[in-house]
């Protein structure tokens, strides 16, 4: 819990000035920057339609994305000057995030996890600001007991990249068989015979983690959940197959990942391996095999929400 980003005084000092100010206030707040133990971090307020969008975003690469674990996104109604929600990013791919939303004198709760919804109508005895005036450990340490924090925040990993993901993007050793194998899966069994997974047997994924999934295009907002079914004809929704891969962490599973091409987008053939980071939190690292490069597999999920892929897990040499 000490490494997850958490700039609480920037969001102490600024406050009265962006999030409990009348909207018209909010609305010409001029951007600002401060720098702090987890980084960089924007102050900005950004207005569509009726809804006000207050963020706290980490500054990551040299950008300022919606989708990095701490950022902090405060839904506002334009028209009533109401907080509609705070939206408390939990994973650097956007997809894991709780959802605080006020109801009277309790805050509910809804907690996402890689897309899919682990727990929704949570309510717990606090007022939303309350959250917001704490360090994140208060609403961890408030909700331990009925959220499983260790999906996102999990025991740490090696620092940078782990080797057999670096040997994908190389296509090297046992990995090169799974480049191989992604861009003609006839051939997977000759490939994983020839290399050191050659007692492995290829089983596709049929069974979502959760019941439903939520993921939106646009970051600042949360979803609508929806049910999550696997589908004979294309494979398990895009939205559920992060879960899917974490619930494989422990193993030490890599997976081949067949993207639906029946929207008529481009049909990736992908290798997917999930893994802890030096933070404890998650990673994915997705590769596709065609074009030889690594890709956003958040950016993919969020543009293709409605999307499907047919999942095969191997385990990992």
């Amino acid at each position: 819990m000490a490494v997850f980003p958490d700039y609480l005084a920037v969001r102490s000092e600024f406050l009265s000035a962006v999030v409990t100010a009348p909207a018209a206030t909010a609305s010409a707040f001029k951007t600002v920057y401060r720098d702090t133990a987890s980084g960089r971090v924007r102050v900005s307020v950004e207005r569509e339609g009726q809804q006000l969008y207050v963020l706290f975003l980490r500054e990551r690469d040299g950008a300022y994305p919606y989708g990095s674990q701490g950022n902090i996104i405060v839904r506002r109604d334009a028209t009533t000057n109401f907080i509609r929600g705070i939206k408390w990013v939990l994973s650097d791919d956007g997809l894991s995030w709780i959802s605080l939303t006020p109801n009277n004198e309790r805050t509910i709760v809804e907690y996402v996890v890689g897309g899919s919804v682990v727990r929704s109508g949570l309510s717990v005895s606090s007022l939303l600001y309350y959250f917001f005036l704490q360090p994140f450990i208060h609403l961890h340490d408030m909700t331990r007991t009925t959220l499983d924090w260790t999906l996102v925040l999990g025991e740490p990993g090696a620092a940078g990249l782990p080797r057999f993901a670096a040997d994908i993007a190389a296509s090297r050793g046992s990995a090169a068989a799974l480049v191989r194998s992604s861009l003609d899966f006839s051939y997977v069994s000759t490939n994983i015979a020839a290399s050191s997974l050659r007692t492995a047997l290829p089983e596709e994924e049929t069974k979502p983690a959760f019941a439903q999934s939520a993921v939106m295009a646009d970051g600042r907002e949360t979803a609508k959940a929806k049910a999550a079914v696997w589908s004979a004809e294309r494979g398990l929704p895009l939205a559920a197959a992060t879960a899917v891969m974490l619930s494989r962490l422990a193993d030490g599973s890599v997976f081949l990942g067949y993207v639906d091409s029946g929207d008529g987008r481009y049909p990736y053939k992908l290798v997917l391996f999930p893994y802890r980071t030096e933070r404890g939190s998650y990673a994915l690292f997705a590769f596709d095999a065609e074009s030889r490069k690594a890709m956003d597999w958040g950016d993919l999920v969020r543009s293709r929400s409605d999307g499907y892929i047919r999942l095969i897990r191997l385990p990992a040499p």
